[in-house]
């Protein structure tokens, strides 16, 4: 009985994190499922279209190492962009990797790249997507791909990374020709140390890059009720600014956590 106590638990704090981080209404946007096609394999995406017909700002989601799993890393982050005139992609990039166990792996991050392609080619010839308006936003693994997506695809015009760094095998020769960037970071993240982003945040700006960076103080990789919540404000606030979204603010008012 305890541990169906403890699982109990746990689900509905899932439940509560998700509502709590998430105070956009479901009239504010659409949801509905798409796919493409990858070396054969279907990719599913996950719609969150904002009300309206007109063209308008898109940014890819990107999961963590972990997969998309409960959400909270994506869903209210997506929610919430979508609720600022930003339509979100969630994308399950590991559909893309066939049966490989080890998906987060680095030896296959530049196979994760070329799925992250075809996703920016899927946003950008959608009917409601400006092609010249692609952000993305990225956690941990989906960080490292966000930031590498923005360094390589000039198709993308800001990123944001959370608790993610940039890939080895990007040069920071090229870093000058980085989008708009927002890094957000755990002070005492294990998985991932701060001093590599502080390091990233020092490449950047000796190549005279665009980019800001925020720490949240004693938080680990996972973050707690209010960073989290915090998080997704930063996320959609900066990402609707940068991509010129209709209405780039939280509809309790105030502009974007910087």
């Amino acid at each position: 009985m305890r541990g169906i106590s403890f699982g109990l638990a746990i689900a509905v704090t899932a439940i509560l994190m998700i509502a709590a981080s998430s105070p956009t209404s479901a009239a504010s946007f659409k949801q509905r499922d798409a796919a493409f096609l990858f070396d054969g394999r279907k990719v599913r995406v996950e719609v969150f279209r904002p009300a309206g017909d007109a063209p308008g700002p898109a940014a890819l989601v990107l999961h963590g190492a972990s997969g998309v799993g409960q959400g909270f890393y994506v869903y209210p982050f997506a929610k919430e962009l979508a609720a600022r005139g930003v339509t979100a992609f969630v994308v399950r990039y590991y559909d893309g990797l066939g049966g490989r166990k080890r998906k987060a792996s680095p030896a296959i991050f530049r196979l994760r790249e070329r799925v992250m392609k075809a996703a920016v080619d899927f946003v950008s010839v959608q009917s409601y997507v400006s092609p010249d308006r692609i952000g993305v936003y990225g956690m941990s693994l989906g960080g490292f791909h966000a930031l590498a997506l923005g360094a390589q695809d000039k198709r993308i015009k800001s990123v944001v990374s959370l608790n993610g760094a940039m890939s080895s095998h990007i040069p920071n020769s090229i870093l000058k020709d980085m989008p708009p960037t927002l890094i957000l970071h755990s002070g005492q993240d294990r998985i991932l140390p701060l001093n590599r982003t502080l390091k990233l945040k020092r490449a950047m700006e000796q190549a005279g890059a665009d980019s800001q960076i925020k720490i949240y103080k004693g938080e680990g990789h996972s973050l707690s009720r209010r960073a989290h919540a915090d998080a997704v404000e930063s996320v959609a606030g900066f990402l609707a600014t940068e991509l010129g979204a209709a209405r780039p603010f939280a509809a309790s008012g105030g502009g974007p956590r910087r």
